[in-house]
C-alpha cells in the first residue's frame, strides 16, 4: 500500500505518546485516527482538539507527523487531504504486525532546511506609542535558547512576556524546542535571593537586563542543558499574541536517545540500514525525523497551548 510509510510514522508517534501517558487506551488512539480521518475527509481548516491534555498531546503528535512530511515534501499526491484521509482509514482497519511495520524504512535522509521567520501578524490600526510599558511584566523579552553542546547548534528565538513565571516558562521552552512533557526542571543559577517580584521567580527575575543569560535544564532520565540569552526587550505589538517563536535551526533530539553523544551515534545509524540497531529505532522514531529540519509553524502550534497573552495599545 503506497501510504504504508506514513502509517508507520503515525503509529510510531501514537506509541510514543502512549508511553508518556499510560492512561491512553487503544480506543483513544482509534478515536484520534477517526478524528483525523474526518478532518481530512471534510477539509476542516484546523486540526482536531479535545478537552483532555493526554488526548491533545496524542492529536498534536499525529499532526506533527503530517506537518513534517509536508515540509520535506514526503507526500506528493495530487489530493493530499484524500491521501491522508485514506491513511487514517487504513489505520482504523485491523493493524499490521510489528514485523511488517519494521520492514518499512524508518527515516528519510536529512536535508538542510533553513530557519525562517514566523508569519507576520496584522499590525494594529492603533498606534503603540501609548502602550503602558511602565509595568515591566508587560514588556516582551526576545530570548535565544540553545541546546548546550549541540554542533551544529540547535536553537530557537522566542518572544515571551517578561512576567511569565518559571513554571510556565519551562513549558514554553519545551514547546519551542520540541521537547515533550518533562516535569523535572530547574533554572541556573537558582533564584534563592530576595526577588523583586513576590512569589514564583519570573522571566524578568531570571534575566534582569539585555545581555543577561542563565541556564535551563530538564531531566527525562538524561539531563538536557540549555543556554538562555536575553537579546532584546521591547513593548508588545498590537494584535500579536505571545509567546511566539520567530526563528530557529535544526530539530530537537528524541528525548529518550540518551544524550548528545548517543544522539550523534543515532544519526550515523539512521543512514546505514546494515546497522544492527537500525530497525530497533522504528519502534520509537518517526519515519520522517529530519535532524536538519526546523518547522516553525509546528513550534508555534505547540506554543499556542501555553498561556498566550495578547496586549492592546492603551488609548
Amino acid at each position: 500500500m503506497e501510504n504504508d510509510n506514513l502509517q508507520h510514522a503515525l503509529t510510531a508517534a501514537a506509541d510514543r505518546i502512549r508511553t508518556q501517558f499510560p492512561e491512553l487506551t487503544g480506543e483513544d488512539v482509534r478515536e484520534a485516527y477517526a478524528a483525523y480521518r474526518k478532518h481530512f475527509a471534510e477539509g476542516h481548516p484546523d486540526p482536531p482538539t479535545s478537552e483532555r491534555y493526554a488526548t491533545d498531546e496524542l492529536l498534536l503528535a499525529l499532526w506533527d507527523v503530517i506537518v513534517d512530511r509536508e515540509t520535506v515534501g514526503a507526500d506528493t499526491a495530487d489530493d493530499l487531504d484524500g491521501y491522508y484521509a485514506e491513511a487514517f482509514a487504513n489505520l482504523l482497519a485491523p493493524p499490521a504486525t510489528r514485523a511488517e511495520q519494521a520492514a518499512v524504512a524508518i527515516c528519510q535522509p536529512p536535508e538542510e532546511v533553513h530557519d525562517r521567520p514566523a508569519p507576520v501578524l496584522e499590525e494594529a490600526a492603533d498606534t503603540l506609542d501609548d502602550v503602558a510599558d511602565e509595568d515591566p511584566q508587560e514588556q516582551i523579552y526576545t530570548i535565544r535558547v540553545s541546546l548546550d553542546g549541540s554542533d551544529p547548534e540547535i536553537w530557537r528565538r522566542v518572544l515571551i512576556p517578561a512576567g511569565v513565571g518559571q513554571a510556565e516558562l519551562h513549558y514554553i521552552l519545551q514547546s519551542a524546542m520540541g521537547w515533550r512533557g518533562s516535569e523535572q526542571f530547574q533554572f541556573l543559577p537558582p533564584q534563592d535571593r530576595e526577588l523583586p517580584t513576590s512569589g514564583e521567580a519570573r522571566l524578568q527575575d531570571l534575566l534582569p537586563e539585555v545581555g543577561a543569560d542563565c541556564g535551563y535544564e530538564f531531566d527525562r532520565g538524561t539531563t538536557w542543558y540549555h543556554h538562555l540569552l536575553l537579546e532584546a526587550v521591547g513593548p508588545p505589538e498590537g494584535r500579536r499574541r505571545y509567546p511566539v517563536c520567530t526563528a530557529g535551526q535544526r530539530a530537537c533530539p528524541p528525548e529518550d536517545v540518551g544524550g548528545l553523544k548517543e544522539y550523534e551515534e543515532m544519526l550515523t545509524k539512521m543512514q546505514d540500514p546494515t546497522q544492527e540497531e537500525y530497525r530497533e529505532m522504528g519502534s520509537w522514531l518517526t519515519q520522517d525525523f529530519n535532524p536538519a529540519s526546523f518547522n516553525i509553524e509546528q513550534a508555534n502550534l505547540r506554543l499556542s497551548r501555553h498561556g498566550q497573552v495578547s496586549f492592546k495599545a492603551v488609548v
